[in-house]
């Protein structure tokens, strides 16, 4: 039987590994994580009390010791949730499991880190810097351009902000002094955005798949997959996402790399993840394509792949949300039934509930309301058909 170390959460993960026969030792590390029944896992190590990862570690590795199963060879690590990728490396380092080492899965996390990495590697193509006692202090040249302000390791376009020059950050700063301290500024590349789903094999063999996305602001607002794109296009998106995976030191694993095609056709990595891509954006790939990435990740974890079985083409998934128009707080929701009902449509979720509230100025992924997927033979209908299940659902709001 494989045994694997499963640290932190996503329980439709541990499901997949515990139905191709692996047994689970879970260590837990935040309360809020998801995870499957108690008695699906053999043992459950519960750091989710320590703030600081480098003694939440030494617990996880000391109680493995104090129960017996550092003797026990376990036969890999299983993490992929952002929020436990770091100690994950470190417990993995510890107990010489093959992970990505910390020093790799800090750069996957840690926006300057990466943009500094692919400096180093001869790889970096926007200009960036941080924000230090309230100024922005630039790496390698100043840019002409219009700037993104972004916390280091966030995520969900959580606190990101777009400034239209350096002076206009600068003076966004002095009148926000230290809440900025700490985080990325960087050169706001314009053009198409893009995201690349990456699944390296232990084998050495590769997928990739490049899905299409919308936004509204800084906050995602659609995806399609696959991305209609001319195949040179493609090519160049998918060689980016590749070099900057290969240049962080990433060798294996399930990875999101996101990337602007400019107006003059270069391609600028934003942002990568030792994680599959959110938004639902795996369940389109599975839709257009026949492939469950976190399924093939898994039982190459468990049982080794030596090939990818043959992506099939399917047509085109889009995932489309819809946001808030009101202000106040949900008390019901309506017409869910019918957007289910409507053609094409795989599933609508309504993302608030009732009792939340909720208001038109989203500012980061968890204030959309309701996302819908649906597929099609061809690009536009299916965006059409997720866009109109998407709008269908009406909240009602009572004004707070």
């Amino acid at each position: 039987m494989t045994r694997l170390l499963v640290v932190g959460g996503i329980s439709s993960v541990h499901d997949i590994a515990r139905r191709l026969g692996a047994e689970l030792t879970l260590v837990k590390t935040t309360a809020s994580q998801t995870m499957l029944e108690p008695q699906a896992y053999e043992r459950i190590i519960d750091v989710s009390d320590y703030a600081d990862r480098d003694r939440a570690a030494k617990e996880a590795t000391e109680a493995i010791a104090e129960a017996g199963l550092a003797a026990m060879t376990f036969d890999g690590i299983l993490c992929l949730h952002d929020d436990a990728v770091e100690l994950g490396a470190v417990i993995a380092e510890q107990l010489g499991l093959p992970f990505p080492s910390p020093e790799v899965v800090h750069r996957t996390v840690d926006k300057s880190a990466m943009r500094d990495r692919l400096d180093a590697m001869g790889l970096g193509t926007v200009a960036h810097g941080v924000v230090a006692e309230g100024r922005a202090e630039w790496a390698c040249g100043t840019p002409s351009s219009e700037v993104v302000l972004k916390p280091v390791d966030g995520r969900a376009s959580r606190g990101v902000t777009f400034h239209r020059s350096i002076d206009d950050l600068d003076d966004w700063l002095a009148h926000h002094p230290g809440e900025a301290d700490g985080y990325v500024v960087e050169e706001r590349k314009s053009g198409r955005e893009f995201s690349v789903e990456s699944l390296i094999l232990r084998s050495g063999d590769a997928w990739h798949g490049v899905t299409a996305k919308t936004t509204n602001a800084a906050v995602e607002s659609g995806h399609l997959h696959p991305a209609p794109l001319q195949a040179d296009e493609r090519a160049r998106i998918v060689a980016t996402a590749a070099a900057c995976i290969e240049a962080l030191g990433v060798d294996r694993g399930l990875l999101h790399t996101e990337v602007i095609l400019s107006d003059d056709g270069s391609a600028h990595v934003v942002e990568t993840h030792l994680r599959g891509g959110g938004d639902y954006i795996l369940d389109l790939v599975r839709s257009a394509t026949g492939l469950d990435l976190p399924e093939l990740y898994v039982r190459d974890l468990v049982h080794g792949l030596d090939t990818f079985p043959q992506a099939a083409e399917l047509g085109y998934a889009s995932a489309q949300f819809a946001f808030p128009v009101d202000t106040g707080v949900i008390t019901g929701w309506h017409l869910v039934r019918e957007a289910r009902a409507l053609p094409g449509v795989d599933a609508v979720i309504t993302l608030l509930n009732v009792g939340d509230s909720v208001s038109p100025d989203v500012t980061s992924s968890y204030g959309r309301s309701v996302c819908a997927l649906a597929y099609a033979t061809d690009p536009a209908s299916a965006l059409r058909r997720a866009r109109a299940a998407a709008l269908t659902p009406r909240p009602t709001v009572e004004p707070v």
